[in-house]
């Protein structure tokens, strides 16, 4: 039987719930002088199953069926989102080194200029707009 919305908030209010006190100090180690320490490891460990139960507490539901099975798809799903796009790349490396290669002629109206990034060539172009302030319009890949 599918949970619905009511009933998933029940479980999840009856869940119980640990705090991150709670599971960090189950992660917790006598060191050498008898003070309580965490490696590493154990300090990713423990925040990946803080974040796991948030995910679950909190996971949203798209009719009878969650919109993430687990918390494996939505971390999928943040990391395909996550990543920039190569034109997003390009813009912001040439945005970052255009003024080395602004013209002292007023009246140019266009410029390019290569860079390298990543292994491989690229061409940014620039066009001034209406305010006369550079805008990039495009990249070329060589």
């Amino acid at each position: 039987m599918p949970l619905n919305r009511a009933s998933f908030f029940v479980l999840c209010i009856f869940t119980a719930m640990k705090s991150k006190e709670e599971i960090l100090n189950s992660y917790y180690t006598a060191g050498a002088h008898g003070m309580p320490e965490i490696s590493a490891d154990d300090l990713l460990k423990a925040m990946e199953e803080y974040g796991k139960q948030g995910f679950e507490a909190g996971r949203t539901m798209t009719g009878d069926t969650f919109t993430f099975t687990n918390h494996d798809t939505y971390l999928a799903a943040l990391t395909k989102n996550a990543e920039p796009e190569e034109a997003d790349n390009i813009r912001f490396i040439a945005d970052s080194i255009l003024p080395q290669f602004l013209p002292n002629d007023p009246n140019v109206q266009t410029l390019s200029f290569e860079l390298k990034t990543g292994g491989k060539l690229f061409t940014a172009n620039y066009a001034k707009n209406d305010g006369g302030y550079w805008q990039f319009t495009s990249y070329d890949a060589h």
